[in-house]
């Protein structure tokens, strides 16, 4: 075997490592691509939870638009708004803050905020010019995580917020209309609900309120009763008009008292 010749020898150079021939600009672009990637990791870990509420009527919500809050601090965003698959409700999906959503129990509550104007109240006037809203009430105690919830048609007597003993008025005559204030000694200390006729048809019953720190002086021998109207007297003193108040006068009113001990 013969030796090769020096002239058919190629001579190479050290090898220069991978890391060294790698030029600075390059790093350039991959650290823009590291942040990007973090970043849009980030908002996709802190991003809110999806929640279904099912409302029978869901006027005035639009996606992407109408908000969703809790003690009037907005927690989150309508994204959809859909028909179920019978047609008979409306699903609205909304994203909730993950902070919020931590602490939703079940029976968390539901509904729209829409402007009301009656004889006993004005409410939602400010949506008159920002839209509606969702408004939520719910107890801050963390629970299991619920997605799904029904929602009301009107807001509750008792929301987050107010405290108080509620209890269903039933009479054989019949009730004033929702939103009729409950008096006693002519301070305002609950309201009625909205009132339903009896399966059997016999009389009427309201769910109603009072209003802590009055609850007390409602007990099992409390009577209530009906103080709509006015009476009207003419005698030798002159005439005379008597109405318990104004709100009464106008929209009704009911008082109670305590009948023994």
């Amino acid at each position: 075997m013969s030796e090769p010749k020096a002239s058919d020898m190629v001579i190479e150079g050290p090898r220069r490592s991978f890391w060294r021939n790698l030029s600075v600009v390059w790093l350039v672009p991959l650290l823009a691509l590291a942040v990007s990637l973090f970043v849009a990791w980030r908002s996709f870990a802190e991003r809110g939870q999806l929640i279904t509420i099912r409302f029978e009527n869901a006027a005035g919500i639009v996606a992407e638009d109408t908000t969703l809050r809790y003690r009037d601090v907005v927690v989150g965003v309508v994204e959809s708004v859909t028909f179920t698959s019978d047609l008979t409700s409306v699903l609205v999906r909304a994203r909730v803050d993950r902070n919020v959503t931590d602490s939703l129990p079940q029976d968390a509550a539901f509904w729209v905020v829409r402007p009301e104007v009656s004889t006993t109240r004005i409410t939602g006037l400010s949506t008159v010019l920002s839209g509606v809203y969702i408004q939520g009430s719910w107890d801050n105690q963390p629970g299991t995580l619920q997605t799904e919830f029904d929602g009301l048609e009107k807001a509750p007597l008792l929301s987050t917020g107010t405290e108080g003993r509620s209890f269903t008025l039933r009479s054989s005559e019949g009730l004033p209309g929702e939103g009729t204030p409950i008096l006693y000694k002519n301070v305002q200390v609950g309201v009625i609900g909205q009132s339903t006729v009896n399966a059997d048809g016999t009389g009427v019953t309201a769910e109603a309120v009072i209003y802590e720190p009055h609850t007390e002086y409602v007990t099992s021998s409390t009577r209530f009763w009906d103080i709509s109207g006015f009476s009207f007297s003419l005698g030798a003193s002159g005439a005379r008009l008597n109405f318990t108040s104004l709100a009464s006068l106008i929209s009704g009113g009911i008082t109670f008292e305590t009948i023994g001990s």
